[in-house]
């Protein structure tokens, strides 16, 4: 019988949620896709037909929250109203929000992360692209709107606030104040300070600053890139010659 595309849909899921619940129970290294699989609810061998290791189930499920966040703030029905910090920090406060209930579950994707940083980048891209193109869309309607400037470099404004973002989960994560309220204030003055980088588009006339510098530094000294191509005026020495160790 031929499994349609929307009860696959809900199958993976479904094998989502059970991994996120084994893993924060027990740990990503002690979790099983045996122990998943039968959560879930589905066969030993189907699991696989969906996530082939434990790190992709991991990750999946951080791109599925993704997906989550966006849908949360399409039902907000003012939500194209609100101001670009607004937006911001609606968004910051969703993702930390829906993220709550799979607290440990996270702790162990950031694990996972900082002991194989390059594989984590690689295995995060979908997540990132996904959680970029929400900033990207509400900065693009902002300068739309004519609420902010156009911003020179707009295209790494998304992938700094992924950064920032990063930033601030790590930081809830180690939080251990009542109802976590410090990483509440740190979002409430740090949006704030984003809001008005971008409001005086400071970022990208930072980076045409430094853009100028570099290119006129470099042209200054490309003139003396002839001193290191010239012959030599006589035969160098012998790599390590006259010692003896």
């Amino acid at each position: 019988m031929k499994v349609s595309k929307q009860e696959k849909a809900i199958t993976r899921k479904r094998i989502l949620r059970a991994a996120s619940e084994v893993i924060s129970e027990k740990g990503f290294k002690s979790a099983s896709m045996r122990e998943i699989a039968r959560r879930a609810e589905v066969g030993d061998a189907t699991i696989y037909n969906y996530f082939t290791t434990k790190e992709t189930l991991l990750y999946g499920y951080c791109e599925e929250k993704q997906l989550e966040v966006a849908e949360a703030l399409k039902q907000i029905e003012d939500f194209h109203e609100y101001s670009l910090r607004e937006q911001l920090q609606q968004l910051t406060e969703t993702e930390l929000s829906l993220w709550l209930p799979e607290r440990e579950f996270l702790a162990e994707v950031f694990e996972l992360t900082f002991y194989s940083p390059v594989a984590g980048a690689v295995n995060l891209a979908e997540t990132r692209r996904r959680f970029n193109r929400m900033v990207e869309d509400m900065v693009d309607a902002a300068i739309e709107a004519g609420e902010i400037p156009d911003q020179p470099y707009r295209e790494l404004l998304a992938p700094l606030y992924w950064d920032y973002f990063t930033g601030i989960l790590a930081y809830w994560l180690k939080d251990d104040s009542e109802g976590y309220a410090n990483t509440t204030q740190l979002v409430d003055r740090s949006v704030e300070i984003i809001a008005i980088v971008l409001q005086t588009a400071m970022i990208g006339k930072s980076l045409d600053l430094l853009s100028f510098l570099f290119r006129s530094q470099i042209s200054r000294h490309l003139e003396k890139l002839g001193d290191y191509t010239t012959p030599w005026k006589k035969a160098k020495r012998r790599f390590m010659e006259g010692d003896d160790d």
